[in-house]
């Protein structure tokens, strides 16, 4: 696969995401996926993957992924969006807030014979949880 392909397979990814389509989602990864992320921990194969996208779409039922910017190099892929979406289901041992948020996240995926074989989501959760109310609002400094 050339760089071209796994920038347009990350983007595919990203639509099905949008879409709330998990088997579409499904469709680029392999079966041996593994990802990691803060939140929702290791998630294996596709079962995990399904289980990781019910949760995100439970607790986010109008999540959305605006891309910023996506980089491949050599099998690797790098994708920076901004997710939002409003609180309505538990996240990360959050009870729902019914508050609208939106955060910075950022996923290195590797690819391998066009399948996503590997992920690492690196996301702003200290602005997440904020927006939510878990941790305080940043304090203003004076210069």
């Amino acid at each position: 696969m050339t760089e071209k392909d796994n920038i347009q397979l990350a983007k595919q990814a990203i639509a099905a995401i949008n879409a709330h389509d998990i088997e579409g989602y499904l469709k680029h990864l392999d079966e041996s996926y593994a990802g990691e992320s803060e939140t929702l921990g290791s998630v294996h194969g596709h079962e995990g993957a399904r289980q990781m996208l019910t949760t995100m779409f439970q607790a986010f039922p109008d999540v959305h992924l605006e891309v910023e910017q996506i980089l491949a190099t050599g099998d690797h892929v790098v994708s920076r969006v901004i997710a939002s979406g409003t609180h309505k289901g538990s996240f990360a041992g959050v009870a729902p807030t019914n508050k609208k948020v939106s955060w910075h996240s950022c996923n290195v995926v590797e690819v391998r014979k066009g399948k996503v074989i590997r992920s690492r989501l690196y996301s702003d959760n200290v602005s997440l949880f904020r927006q939510l109310g878990v941790l305080p609002a940043q304090k203003a400094t004076t210069a």
